[in-house]
This record gives structure tokens, C-alpha cells and sequence, in this order.
């Protein structure tokens, strides 16, 4: 007789479950201090944490005023925290639903604000060094022979366009 072992049924991959919202809801019914510390610390945080890292990433949230992702992250829970107090469940929303946008929201403004801090900052001789950037070609006597040439070349080009165009057709027709 074969056996045939049960395979085992995964772990679910959901960090933010019905748990956590009503731990959530326990949280804030919750006047104990210690008790409440206790709450956040084994049920909400680490889904507050997996929400803003997934958040971060998904969304490319990466103009930052800190060196590491999780220093950003830091920032968003602690928000997160402060904002904990708002959720109703009454209202009929959804703690998912509800922390994600207000993290969205957060880091929305926040990276707005710090990219435009970066752009202000940015010296323009700072794209001159960069060898990836095409339109770097320098003195005013190179710009004008670039001009020469393509003017030139375009000219070159209309005074044959008809042998081209005609090259063109008639490989066309051998393929």
C-alpha cells in the first residue's frame, strides 16, 4: 500500500488580517498604557511595518531625507502611530484600506518635498560631468561646426532623396 503524504497547507503570506484590525480596534479601546503597548507591540507593528516597506517600494518612494529605507519607515509608523487613534470601525472602513492611504498620502507629500529640495539643490555643472547626457558638446566653435555639418548633411540628403527613396522601394520589392 502506497501512503501518500497530506501536503501541509502554506502559511498565508497576509500581514494585514482581520486580526490585526481588531487589534487594532482593542488598541484604541484599550486605557492601560502597558496593555496597549503590548497590543502594538505583538499585533500591529509588524503589519505597519510590511505595509509602509511594500508601500515604499511599490510606489518608488525614494527621495528621501534619510540614508536607509528603514529610517523612512521609522518616520511613516511612527505618523502611523499618531494617526492610530482616527480609525473608526464603525465608519465602516477597513484598517487596510484606511492606513494605506493615509501612508500613501504621507509619503506622497513627503517625497514631493524633497525632490524639489534635490532639484533646487542640483548644481548645473553637475550635468555637465555626466557623460550620459548627449547635448554636452562644449565650446561655441563646436556647436557651429555641429550646425555646419548638419546643415549641410540635410541638404545632402534632399538633393538625393529621390535615388534613396527610390533604393528603398525597389529593395523592398527583391525581399
Amino acid at each position: 500500500m502506497i501512503t501518500v503524504a497530506k501536503k501541509r497547507r502554506p502559511k498565508s503570506k497576509n500581514y494585514f488580517t482581520k486580526d490585526t484590525e481588531n487589534a487594532i480596534v482593542r488598541y484604541n479601546n484599550e486605557p492601560d498604557p502597558e496593555i496597549r503597548s503590548k497590543i502594538y507591540r505583538d499585533e500591529i507593528h509588524y503589519a505597519f511595518f510590511k505595509l509602509t516597506e511594500n508601500i515604499i517600494h511599490t510606489f518608488k518612494f525614494y527621495y528621501t531625507e534619510v540614508d536607509q529605507i528603514e529610517h523612512l519607515q521609522h518616520e511613516v509608523i511612527t505618523f502611523l502611530l499618531s494617526k492610530l487613534h482616527l480609525f473608526n470601525k464603525k465608519k465602516g472602513a477597513k484598517a487596510y484600506s484606511y492606513f494605506g492611504t493615509i501612508t500613501k498620502n504621507w509619503l506622497i507629500v513627503y517625497n514631493t518635498k524633497n525632490y524639489k529640495k534635490r532639484v533646487q539643490k542640483a548644481p548645473v555643472d553637475e550635468l555637465y560631468k555626466d557623460d550620459n547626457y548627449s547635448y554636452n558638446i562644449g565650446e561655441e566653435k563646436e556647436k557651429e561646426k555641429l550646425g555646419i555639418f548638419i546643415d549641410t548633411y540635410v541638404k545632402y540628403v534632399e538633393d538625393r532623396f529621390d535615388r534613396f527613396f527610390f533604393y528603398f522601394i525597389y529593395a523592398k520589392v527583391e525581399d
